[in-house]
């Protein structure tokens, strides 16, 4: 199991996932609650990643039943909404190679109203730093009719330190909580195995790999790390 960003020339910060770039990459399927057990089928989840010479991209497509969201008055995509997580929200935690630590990574939220959270975890749950700016930026759209929502995070690779090259592995699992009867489901890509909801467990981390003809200096190796 793995996860496969495309290099691509950067799309328009928008929700809408129809642009060739995003139909160019594959897609991670989030069918698994954290535990392992399948996932509500009525919280269908499709991730899909990009990368530029200066960006990470993330796109969630995801069916819901129920939207747990801020009211419209309480929402600015312009400044960060701390506790996102206690609404619905799709994730991303994200190791580089340039991590002091094994378990140091980056966490990365969005909310179908494109609210977004981002923090430093140096230690999970013992040592995070929750005023860390990454300079993240967000889209999100969600389609009533349909019961879809989709939301888009770009993330600037100086958050991480500096840029991958082609071919570089970096390390990420990915995540979203949502409802269904008023019950929140945590879904995960690569399942925690924890038993209670826990998305931080940076030993179930996958691969994530930096594929196409992005920057490559020659004669030089790469970090690779594995989850």
């Amino acid at each position: 199991m793995d996860v496969r960003a495309s290099y691509c020339t950067a799309p328009p910060l928008t929700a809408d996932l129809t642009h060739e770039a995003w139909r160019a990459a594959p897609p991670h399927t989030l069918d698994r609650l954290w535990n392992g057990t399948p996932a509500p089928t009525v919280l269908s989840t499709t991730a899909r990643l990009l990368w530029t010479a200066s960006h990470l991209w993330l796109g969630f497509e995801c069916g819901y039943a129920e939207l747990d969201v801020d009211a419209p008055e309480q929402v600015d995509s312009a400044t960060e909404r701390v506790a996102l997580w206690d609404r619905d929200v799709c994730e991303a935690f994200v190791r580089s190679p340039r991590e002091p630590r094994p378990d140091s990574y980056k966490e990365f939220e969005v909310a179908p109203t494109g609210q977004w959270c981002d923090l430093a975890i140096h230690t999970p749950r013992v040592d995070v730093d929750w005023r860390w700016n990454s300079g993240m930026e967000t889209a999100a759209a969600i389609d009533e009719t349909a019961r879809v929502f989709r939301a888009v995070m770009r993330l600037p690779f100086v958050a991480f330190g500096g840029a991958p090259a082609a071919g570089e592995v970096w390390a990420v699992n990915l995540f979203r909580i949502g409802r269904v009867d008023g019950a929140r489901q945590y879904l995960s890509y690569a399942p925690t195995g924890t038993r209670t909801p826990d998305f931080h467990v940076p030993a179930c981390f996958v691969p994530l790999v930096f594929e196409g003809a992005g920057p490559r200096l020659p004669g030089t190796t790469y970090g690779t790390i594995s989850g």
